[in-house]
């Protein structure tokens, strides 16, 4: 059976300045909110294995699987197997390591980068201490 994803807030009414007139599902409380404010609210549904909802070891924090210890031996570059062995890796986490810079002994993310981007960049840098 498939879990439906049900939004928390039924939208009343929009208006051309970028308000909403919202109403939250549960409470039945109205609010008037942006649509970056109703964006804030959308958490990620949680680890279909253990309930996590922001990282776990099954996923990161953009909702990518972690890949597997066999799979850590095949597919991963032997200079990041210790960091997916500690920390866990995602497929899409091996293009996030490749746009990395490493300046003065720091890594460094491009302007923009996604948030899980930034978080292997944190990880990185306290792993050099």
């Amino acid at each position: 059976m498939t879990k439906q994803i049900t939004p928390r807030f039924d939208v009343l009414s929009r208006s051309d300045s970028g308000m909403h007139f919202v109403r939250e599902r549960r409470s039945g409380v109205m609010r008037m909110l942006t649509e970056s404010a109703i964006a804030d609210f959308n958490d990620p549904p949680p680890c279909p294995d253990c309930g996590e909802q922001f990282g776990c070891e099954h996923v990161n924090c953009a909702g990518e699987a972690m890949l597997a210890d066999d799979e850590i031996d095949k597919e991963i570059p032997h200079e990041w197997i210790a960091l997916a062995r500690d920390e866990g890796l995602s497929r899409n986490d091996l293009e996030r390591l490749r746009s990395l810079e490493e300046r003065e002994g720091e890594y460094h993310a491009a302007p923009g980068a996604d948030m899980r981007t930034l978080e292997l960049v944190c990880i990185l840098n306290e792993r050099r201490f």
